[in-house]
């Protein structure tokens, strides 16, 4: 899915551990420096999601989702 199509499509919020198959809808950054670690339009896969888990669990901050801590 471009990027466009799944910003402007209808969203649905699911847990961080249920998203492996589902299309963000959503950029999640990595930040700073601001890079992304998932767009929209992109896939969610297992790693991606350990990635964020693994991130926050070593301090850094991850922008983007629903999920403020």
């Amino acid at each position: 899915m471009t990027p466009a199509a799944a910003f402007h499509a209808p969203l649905e919020c699911i847990r961080l551990e249920e998203s492996a198959g589902r299309i963000s809808g959503e950029f999640i950054y990595l930040y700073p420096p601001g890079i992304p670690i998932i767009t929209p339009g992109e896939v969610f896969t297992d790693v991606i999601g350990e990635k964020i888990v693994a991130y926050k669990a070593a301090g850094l901050l991850v922008q983007g989702q629903a999920d403020m801590d």
